[in-house]
């Protein structure tokens, strides 16, 4: 049902996070202004893996059954299960999970309930200007010289976000720290990779490879033409962020490297997985951050970060996109609640601030220790039992969809900001 809403909600990022909130907006009859810095939207990256919390709000936005048509097997999930496999010759398999499907056009799925009217491209914004009083409006400024305004303001531009300062008043040194993990991106088509003589049946099943301070996921895209793989290492003896290794935000975040370093780094996995990496003539080396330490507030005045630019993590319980989801998700609803206005809003987002900020965090922490777990720096070392401790997702699972909208209006209403 459409709402009467006087707030005019201008989106910076035209992600999965802001196109969430975009749509959520657009479904109430709320059209958000977006600006990406990009000429066009697209995919950046593999697959992502979404979890039964995300899938809910895609199923309320409408986005679902798009979802399912460009799945691995067109109109069903992946429920096969995730491996997780040694690294070692024979790769014994340790343990396998159910996990969420791989493989997404989900900006496609989002964008096709958004006016294209208020989307903007080539619009990289580079200063925010925050509202002065309850009446005023903030002012975002744009490379090109261009200006907007709007009553709220939500940065959603990643990890790397330029504009996070405008909340956490910190620079990005302070704010976005190399994780110690490198991950080691490539694509194999099975043609390929039978030119070469390669066996990539083994793979057929999405798996995770794994070894000390090492591992490399595998899953099958494109209907299962290609294998997508990614290989992290990771450092232990130092802390994240540790002057040692670190990586300024300047810096690239990916780069080529030679299919020799990729090899090098796997020389004792057996020799199945060690021949479909050598099938990766140019491997991309990513770098990956992560914004830490813990923002101390997602929010100041009417300008609000969601996403990765809030509360970018580790991908080892495959949680960050789908915080971002609840993230768009819930400012949506709270934003086009009939009772929010350009007067209340500062208070409208604390409130999201206060219920967002708490899980997303904890699940930032979960993620990080999933991954040591993974890496055999567990108790239980890389054995079956386990590995099985990393896959704690009774949390990110216990997601209910409208609870924390609920708690979010009944939290304003006590505060005499909602009646």
């Amino acid at each position: 049902m459409a709402v009467q809403s006087d707030v005019q909600i201008a989106i910076i990022g035209g992600g999965i996070c802001g196109l969430t909130c975009a749509a959520a907006l657009a479904q109430k009859g709320i059209n958000a202004h977006i600006y990406e810095a990009r000429a066009k939207l697209g995919e950046i990256g593999a697959g992502i893996g979404l979890g039964c919390n995300a899938l809910a709000i895609m199923r309320e936005l409408g986005s679902y059954d798009d979802i399912l048509a460009n799945t691995a097997e067109p109109g069903r999930l992946n429920i096969r299960g995730f491996r997780f496999v040694s690294g070692a010759e024979g790769h014994e398999e340790l343990y396998t999970t159910s996990m969420p499907p791989e493989e997404y056009a989900l900006l496609e799925a989002l964008v096709k309930h958004i006016d294209p009217a208020y989307t903007h491209f080539n619009k990289r914004a580079v200063a925010v200007t925050t509202a002065e009083c309850k009446t005023d409006q903030s002012v975002i400024t744009f490379e090109d010289g261009a200006a907007a305004e709007a009553d709220v303001v939500l940065i959603a531009d990643g990890v790397k976000s330029s504009l996070r300062s405008v909340v956490t008043g910190l620079g990005a040194k302070e704010t976005l720290l190399f994780s110690n993990t490198v991950c080691y991106r490539g694509l194999v088509t099975r043609e390929q990779a039978a030119v070469r003589g390669v066996d990539t049946s083994f793979w057929d099943i999405p798996s995770k490879c794994i070894g000390v301070g090492k591992r490399i996921v595998i899953y099958p895209i494109s209907k299962g033409a290609v294998i997508n793989i990614a290989a992290f290492v990771t450092q232990y003896d130092v802390p994240v962020g540790h002057t040692s290794i670190a990586r300024g935000p300047e810096q690239p975040s990916v780069e080529a490297v030679s299919n020799q370093e990729l090899t090098e780094q796997y020389a004792d996995f057996g020799s199945n997985i060690r021949a479909v990496l050598g099938c990766i003539d140019k491997p991309n080396k990513w770098y990956i951050s992560v914004v830490y330490p813990h923002l101390k507030t997602y929010v100041r005045g009417k300008v609000a970060l969601l996403g990765d630019a809030a509360h970018g993590m580790l991908p080892y319980l495959y949680a960050g996109a789908g915080q971002g989801v609840e993230d768009g998700w819930l400012l949506a609803q709270l934003l086009s609640n009939p009772q929010t206005s350009p007067q209340n809003v500062e208070e409208v987002l604390k409130v999201y601030d206060e219920l967002r900020r708490p899980r997303s965090q904890k699940i930032w922490d979960q993620s990080l220790e999933a991954g040591k777990i993974q890496d055999g720096m567990g108790p239980g070392g890389l054995t079956a039992d386990g590995i099985s401790a990393s896959q704690q997702l009774d949390y990110v699972n216990s997601y209910r969809l409208g609870e924390d909208v609920q708690e979010g209006v009944e939290l304003l209403k006590v505060r005499g900001v909602f009646e």
